[in-house]
Order: C-alpha cells, then structure tokens, then sequence
C-alpha cells in the first residue's frame, strides 16, 4: 500500500451493497482503485476479512478457498475469466477458468497477470499487474470469501460490477494517443492541457507546470564558468531576498483520472471558465482555463490549459531586481554627492584651520584675525565662533600685557613703606620710633617676598609636575586628612565633608599635590565665603569617574570670567587684603588637576547664593 499513498483519496469501497452473493451481515470489505503506469494495468485491492481461508496444497479447486475473480473483454472482443488464489501469502499467479462461476474449470494458467498476496492486520491485501494490449473496453473484479476450512463454501462474493455477460461488466478507459498528439502541437512551456469527455473523464493531457528533470550539459557548465564573478554574485544575493518560484509542490490533480471541479463542470455545461486554486501545500497558485468541445452543437466534452503563478512570480522578481538595481544606483548617485560636499567641508575646514594658524605666532601672540564669512551652516557657525574667540583672546593678552602695571600696583605699596622707613631713619629719631620703622621695613620687604614667591610658584609647581613619582592612593583618605587640618587651621570656619559610602576611589598620581591643590581651593574658598556660612566639600562616584565638590555661600561669578577663571594671573577680587593675590592659586589647582589627568571647571549654585569648583579624576583603569 505504500506505493498507493499518495493516491488514497481516490480509493473506492465495496461492502455488503456491491454483494453477488451472501447477506448484507458479511464482514467483508475492500477498498480499490487502479492505475497505468507504462505498459500495465496496476490493480489494488485492501480487503477486510476476520478470517482467512488458503487453498489446500495440489486442490484442483480453486474457489474453494479465498480467491480473486478477474472478467474482461480482451482486444480481441473475447469474454474471458481469471482467478487468483493462493496456499500462503507471497508471489501469486492467475489462472484462466471457464464462464461457470459457480465451479469453475481451470483451462490453463495466465503467466502474464502476476502479483503479490499480503497479510494484513485486519485481512490482506493483492496487488496484480495486468499487461494493457490484453485489454479493451470493459473489466471488472469479484472478491471471494471462504469461512469455513471444513466445507470451504463460498460464503460471500463482492463484487465491482456483474461478472456473467459482457454487458455487465463494468467500462475501463485509458488515455487517448490521438488526442494527445492533437494536445501537444497546442502546447506552450510550463502549461499543462487536459481533455475530458462528456463523464469529466481525462483522455489526454500533455505538458507539465514544472521544469523537467535534466542533467547538466558540458555547455551549461561553460556557461556558468564564463558568466561573471559579479553578476553571478547579484543573482545569488536577489534568489536569497527574494521568493523563488516553486520548483517542487504538490499537485492534487497531477494523476488525475476524472475532473470534476467548477469550471470543468462548467465547460461540459456550455459555458467557458477560468478559475484560481491553490495547491494543498500553499506553494504555488494554478490558472486553469476551460472550454467546452462541440459536435455540431452538441458538447462532447473539455479542453483546459493550466499555467501556475511562477511566470507572475518572475515577472515580480524582474520588477523588484529593478527596483533594487535603481535603488542602488541612486544611493550611488547620493554618495558622489555626499563625498563631494564632504570634500567642499574638509576644503573650508582647511581653509579656517590656515587662517588660525595664520593668526596666531608661535609664542602665542595674536597678529592677525579671522574674515567671517556669511555662510549659514555649521562651518559658516565654526569660522565666526573661532573669529570670536581669537578676539576674546586678543583681548586677554592685552591684558596680560598690561599685567606690569598690575604688578607695580601690588609693589609700589611695600616698597613706599621700605623706603619711607628707611627715610625715617636716617632723621634723628628715639629708639622706639627706630624699632618701628624697622618693623615696618621688614614687614614691606616681606610683602615683596611674598609676591615673588607667588610669581615663582607656578614655575616651580611645572618642574616638580615634571619629576613628580606617582603612585596609587586612596583620594577619601588625603581630603579627610586635610579637611581635618582646616578644621584645626581656621576654627572660626564650618566644613562639612561628605563622602559617597561603599565605593573606593583609588587615584594614581601625587596626594602632596592633591593636598596642596586642596590648600589653593580651599583658601580661595574661606576669603569669598560668607561669615557662619560652611563650606561643603563633596566626593561621589558619576559612571567611571571620581567627581570632587568645593562649594561656599558668597558672591558670585563673573559670567564672562568662568570661562578663564583658570588661567595664569587671572584673579575677580575686587577688595584688597593684606596678602598679595596675584591670580595664581586657580591656575596652580588646574595644573595639578591635569596632571591627574582630570578636569576642573567653576559654576555658580544653583540657587544663585554662591560658587562650586568641580573636579573629575577618571579611575585608574580609565586614565590614559
């Protein structure tokens, strides 16, 4: 039965209603359908039988057991009669009887109609092989069923169609050769056409919905080996994006005998049709077309021409091959243009980079200015930015070179106080008033020291930086250790450290610079905070970095100084105090910040009530 699976739909049943002989209570039944292939006629028979009865080894009579009744006309218009028994299951072989049914004479065996006996779980099945040049036009098959092992009577006998008379016997038809020439000269690649008969019976049908089957050719080999590198590759990337039409699907109506769909019902009736169906496994869509034959003007039958949706499939595929061809070439078109507009960038950044350097002299004085340019987009937005910025520059060198007279403001101060003492001394003077003037000498000669120191200061700071070993610490344990000898140092001052818990902050560098970093900020921080008002300092972890808060209650910066705050002898104090300020404290801090390879930036509260220094010192595993 394997070999029929495919075909199991199309398996008909006879029972008790199909019965020559015995009651409708029989248990026998059989399932059967047959086929051509080649030069044979292929019969199948799946018999339910509860018991079964052999025929005894060397019996002359052949229905005394179960057996197998084959009538037919042959093709010489002959009424003839076979029967198939068997001892045991396996090869069986018929045997041509006489017309008596009832007890038959064997005239001879029939070597030509052979096939094969099986047991079943439930009866057994036969499947026999019958050359077609025995055939004609009529056939039928009569299944017997023997109970009883003692009597070995016939029981029941089941039947296809009448067995005694030709007339009775039921009609077998084969596929017309003439017609399917007649077909053929009709036919187009990759359709398929079919002819029925006035019943929906198939006569011919020639072509097929698939490629067939070939071997590849040395020609097809060549082809392959000469078609481009390239090319192949674009054909292999479109079959992987897009759908290709089904080589392989499955066609109900591929063996079909007999058509009795809609629109053959409906050529046979008259009237043409053309009908969508799609195959069981969803594959493939199949058009067929239909048109009824006439005699005169009667119908006699059908024809039907049937084409599947590859050729709309191919035709999508072309359609969105092109699609992606042209697509391609506009993104190349867009890219050509891109890269010439990012080269008319790169030519203006050029030109803007030459004109900053053009500006600027090697030791660092601004000589020249940048034209700003009308553009509106970004680089137009860069040229006239750093345009602006190399006046702010400018202007902060003037006012580094102005710095001279800043600097003789801060010493004129002690050096009148020196040489008024000095003067005084020379006059006639008491001890007292001497020891005065004295003082008052050294104090301003101190002063004079103390400046120079500060203007040196920076100078030192870069060589120590220079030699300067590193080493990883601990940051929380140098701030607490200074924040606790301010405390100490300005008592009449409130800090309030606070230190992020659970988290370590390993730094590599110097903490002697860290603490004087620490000294520069602080003190900055206790001359501009407000009396009874603490001073916070901060340490907290943001993502990978170890950020650091100084913030003191006071006045607030300047906003066109947070920007330069840092930089050497740039200072915001408005008041004077006994100690010279030079603006060198920031410019120190930022120096040793960068040498730790962090950031340090200053930013009013945002409550507008005072200022806050930030710093950033990335992690060990994050420095460069």
């Amino acid at each position: 039965m394997d070999d029929w699976a495919a075909y199991e739909d199309r398996m008909q049943t006879f029972d008790a209603n199909n019965a020559l002989k015995g009651s409708e209570s029989t248990s026998l039944t059989f399932q059967h359908q047959l086929g051509t292939y080649g030069r044979h006629l292929y019969v199948i028979f799946a018999i339910k039988d509860d018991t079964i009865v052999y025929r005894e080894p060397n019996s002359p009579q052949l229905n005394e057991s179960d057996h197998l009744v084959i009538a037919m006309q042959n093709n010489r218009g002959e009424f003839v009669r076979y029967m198939i028994t068997t001892i045991a299951p396996g090869w069986v072989n018929a045997h041509r009887i006489d017309n008596n049914i009832n007890n038959p004479r064997i005239l001879g065996p029939e070597v030509h109609i052979k096939g094969e006996w099986q047991e079943t779980s439930d009866g057994y099945n036969i499947e026999i092989r019958i050359p077609r040049n025995m055939l004609g036009d009529k056939l039928s098959f009569a299944l017997a069923d023997v109970d009883d092992q003692r009597t070995r009577l016939t029981d029941t006998i089941i039947s296809t169609a009448g067995l005694d008379q030709p007339d009775t016997l039921g009609t077998i038809m084969f596929p017309s050769e003439e017609a399917e020439q007649l077909l053929s000269g009709l036919q187009h690649p990759l359709t398929r056409t079919w002819a029925i008969d006035i019943n929906n019976r198939v006569i011919a049908r020639t072509g097929n919905l698939t490629e067939p089957d070939s071997e590849p050719s040395a020609n097809d080999d060549q082809k392959i080996t000469q078609r481009p590198f390239f090319a192949g590759l674009i054909s292999l990337i479109y079959k992987l994006i897009l759908k290709q039409p089904a080589t392989e699907f499955h066609d109900e109506l591929l063996n079909a005998s007999r058509l009795n769909s809609e629109e053959f019902r409906s050529a046979i009736n008259g009237q043409p049709a053309i009908r969508w169906r799609q195959t069981p496994d969803k594959e493939v869509n199949i058009l067929t077309a239909t048109y009824p034959v006439y005699d005169k003007s009667r119908v006699i039958g059908a024809v039907a021409i049937e084409q599947t949706s590859n050729a709309i499939l191919l035709i999508q595929n072309r359609a969105m091959e092109i699609l992606i061809n042209l697509t391609f070439l506009a993104f190349l078109i867009a890219s050509i243009v891109l890269l010439v507009f990012a080269t008319r960038l790169s030519i203006r950044v050029s030109r803007l980079r030459d004109a900053t350097e053009n500006a600027i002299t090697d030791d660092g004085r601004v000589v020249g200015q940048i034209s700003t340019v009308d553009a509106t987009d970004e680089i137009g937005d860069l040229s006239r930015s750093v345009a602006d910025m190399l006046s702010r520059l400018a202007q902060y060198n003037r006012y580094l070179e102005s710095m001279a007279s800043k600097l003789s403001h801060e010493l004129r101060t002690p050096v009148t106080v020196v040489r008024s003492s000095l003067d005084n001394l020379t006059q006639n003077s008491s001890e007292n008033e001497i020891k005065t003037y004295l003082q008052r000498a050294r104090e301003g000669i101190q002063r004079l020291n103390d400046i120079l120191t500060r203007m040196s200061e920076a100078t030192r700071l870069e060589q120590t930086i220079q030699s300067e070993q590193q080493h990883t610490f601990e940051l929380d344990q140098v701030i607490s250790g200074c924040v606790e000898g301010y405390k100490l140092i300005h008592p009449q001052t409130r800090f309030i450290l606070e230190v992020e818990k659970n988290h370590s902050y390993p730094l590599q560098g110097s903490p002697d610079l860290i603490a004087q970093m620490l000294d520069k900020l602080i003190n900055n921080a206790i001359d501009f905070h407000e009396p009874e008002t603490p001073i916070r300092i901060k340490l907290l972890h943001a993502n990978k970095d170890m950020v650091l808060y100084i913030e003191n209650t006071g006045p607030l910066l300047p906003d066109e100084m947070q920007s330069n705050l840092f930089e050497s002898m740039v200072s915001v104090r408005q008041n004077r105090s006994e100690q010279p300020h030079l603006g060198l404290g920031l410019y120190i801090a930022r120096l040793i910040v960068e040498f730790h390879h962090g950031r340090i930036s200053a930013n009013n509260l945002p409550a507008k009530n005072g200022v806050s220094i930030k710093i950033t010192f990335p992690s060990i595993n994050t420095a460069p």
